[in-house]
């Protein structure tokens, strides 16, 4: 007969006492302690102040800018850092005596911050070591590597050598081979005797909210999760166990080889199958081992998986704080223009102008309210950092779930661009949703004061930037503006950098069902429509997240009416070789193809010929192109038409 939980019963099941647990012998926290004095019972082999040696403190106190942990509780430390002239070669931090004799397989467990650093050819190290006659000589027990990043990570480190002695001393040694490094902190230090058996789950995945945790209705996720071994001995098979939707209990045996305070990971071999229905499933995982002292670290949070309709097609929203004014903004320049050149179409793109002729004023002020200084972007108005780290953030986060399909057409009149939007979610949303549309254009350009663009990296050696057929650090320090070609330049946001009641979508969407909205902005004179994308955002208006997006081109409305051409496309766009342009003649007309870079410069030509009114499509070789962004014009009788092709080789 099979089995069915319930969550409580459960979580009951799993809050059961929990004897045989780890037995401490000898501990310290470093709470109580007044800055910067250690413990009582504790020492060290200097004579200390703030700038040498170990002193108690927190992340505030004993933080500087390298050796910069996150917040913390109190601890102690030695901050090479922030003294560059401390005598810090042997530094020796002494716990207080402590008896081993009755213990046979104790360990020690501490928080720590090390770098294991290198500069200007010095090398810090840190040891760990034990005293038996009262600190007179000591031996290393450990030489510790480096913290995966500079945060508090635990450590473990067994002393069975010290075992059966009654007089035992901790030293925690620090040497900064006389240079200028970083630093060592610890913190929670625990000795202690540990139970045969503990398995604890450290995580599993997916998690709510990631992009793995939703699927289509009917298919399977497959459940994987980290554990770690808190007991003396080695494991070598445990059971992954975990209930979905308040379903029966799966168990999945595990074969395993993780060694004692060491981590290990799971696949489990039974996956979870989506309801068809749409919705949020909850389920619950944990772990079980046979001779386990400690049931209350085998559990899981409650997760839950996402059942949606289908899976949307994500592009984040980029939206860059720059100016002219700011010599560090060519770096945006570069990684927005290698993020079109990558992955063109597949990203949104906005530079948000600041201090200068580009400037949108009411764009403007939202962006200095997310930012903190230039050059910065906002991807999917959650996460903010420098324009250096677009590759690495799209490659994380270009798979994300994108909560609904976007469609957006463009109609272009001489006063006004309307975009025909549709939005179809692939799962209900209930909540306060609303639409954006940022008009962008390229190749932005002019002569006058504030259009010349700063750049600091001129003349640098250390600091090496080009992109786009620019070496910045052999260009001026002030480019002049007839050089200056702007892109992905912001030039208006309807109906504001938030939505508007006008722009509010239904606050019950059902998944699968069609939303239409249509958003209109006025058009500037100057404005070159042949260079510009309307980019329509759908953001959730509670948590500001910008859900997903889409962007049209503008170059299919009244301008390419009038040429006689009623439709351009170029595919595939990006391309790796050659590419086709398919287009569409009102009237019979004779028409050639020229593909042009950004300063208007022609590469390539497909010569003139007669073609009828209707569907055509001409194969465009990529041969003489590098990689990059182009121009490919259709030009009729009538006039030219233009699109654009990325080219990645």
């Amino acid at each position: 007969m099979k089995k069915t939980f319930t969550y409580l019963a459960l979580a009951a099941c799993l809050a059961i006492s929990t004897k045989g647990t780890s037995q401490v012998i000898y501990s310290e926290d470093f709470e109580g302690v007044t800055f910067p004095s250690l413990p009582t019972g504790w020492s060290q082999n200097v004579t200390p102040n703030d700038s040498v040696g170990w002193n108690s403190g927190d992340n505030t106190t004993l933080g500087s800018t390298a050796f910069n942990m996150n917040s913390h509780t109190n601890f102690v430390g030695v901050n090479d850092d922030g003294h560059q002239f401390a005598a810090n070669t042997d530094i020796l931090l002494k716990s207080g005596t402590f008896s081993l004799s009755s213990a046979s397989a104790p360990y020690l467990s501490f928080d720590c911050c090390y770098l294991h650093g290198t500069y200007s050819g010095a090398t810090e190290d840190a040891t760990v070591e034990v005293s038996y006659d009262g600190g007179s000589t000591w031996s290393v027990i450990a030489t510790l590597a480096a913290n995966a990043n500079f945060w508090w990570e635990p450590r473990y480190i067994n002393m069975s050598a010290a075992a059966g002695h009654s007089s035992v001393m901790l030293g925690f040694r620090y040497k900064d081979a006389g240079g200028w490094l970083y630093g060592f902190a610890v913190d929670n230090i625990k000795v202690f005797t540990p139970p045969t058996n503990d398995l604890g789950l450290l995580s599993i995945a997916p998690m709510s909210g990631t992009p793995q945790s939703y699927g289509v209705g009917g298919s399977n996720i497959t459940m994987t999760g980290n554990v770690f071994n808190y007991g003396a001995t080695a494991v070598t098979s445990y059971d992954v166990h975990y209930v979905f939707n308040g379903g029966s209990v799966v168990t999945n045996t595990v074969s395993a080889s993780i060694a004692p305070f060491t981590a290990g990971s799971f696949t489990a071999t039974t996956p979870v199958t989506l309801p068809t229905t749409n919705g949020a499933y909850p389920i619950y995982m944990w772990v079980s081992l046979t001779g386990d002292a400690n049931s209350a670290n085998d559990s899981s949070v409650l997760d839950t998986l996402n059942s949606v309709s289908f899976m949307p097609t994500k592009k984040l929203a980029i939206e860059e704080g720059t100016g002219t004014w700011c010599g560090w903004c060519v770096r945006g320049i570069v990684y927005m223009d290698s993020l079109r050149t990558l992955y063109g179409n597949n990203v949104s793109l906005v530079a948000v102008h600041n201090g200068d002729p580009m400037t949108v004023s009411a764009y403007d002020s939202w962006m200095g309210s997310k930012i903190s200084g230039y050059p910065s972007v906002v991807i999917d108005r959650t996460i903010v950092g420098d324009p250096s780290d677009l590759l690495a953030e799209y490659t994380a986060h270009h798979n994300d779930f994108g909560f609904a399909d976007i469609t957006a057409a463009a109609t272009v009149t001489t006063s006004s661009v309307s975009v025909a939007v549709n939005v179809k979610p692939a799962l209900n949303l209930n909540g306060n949703y609303r639409l954006v549309m940022v008009l962008t254009e390229d190749k932005v350009h002019g002569t006058a004061a504030g259009w010349e663009q700063h750049n600091y990296y001129s003349g640098s050696t250390t600091n090496i930037l080009s992109g786009g057929g620019v070496n910045y650090n052999t260009a001026p320090s002030t480019i002049p503006a007839t050089s200056m070609y702007y892109e992905h330049v912001a030039r208006s946001i309807t109906p504001g950098a938030t939505g508007a009641s006008s722009s509010a979508l239904p606050t019950a969407m059902v998944a699968g069902t069609n939303y239409p909205l249509t958003l209109t902005a006025p058009v500037t004179a100057g404005w070159n429509l042949n260079y510009m994308h309307a980019i329509v955002m759908l953001l959730d208006n509670t948590t500001g997240r910008v859900l997903n997006t889409q962007n049209a081109t503008l170059t299919l409305g009244v301008n390419n009416v009038a040429n006689s051409v009623e439709a351009i496309s170029v595919y595939p766009n990006p391309t790796t070789a050659n590419a086709n342009v398919a287009f569409t003649l009102q009237n019979a007309s004779k028409v050639s193809i020229e593909v042009s870079d950004v300063t208007g410069r022609i590469l390539s030509t497909v010569a003139g010929a007669e073609y009828a009114a209707g569907d055509h499509q001409v194969e465009l070789s990529t041969a003489n192109l590098s990689s990059g962004l182009y121009n490919v014009n259709v030009i009729s009788e009538a006039g030219t038409a233009t699109t654009r092709l990325t080219v990645i080789k």
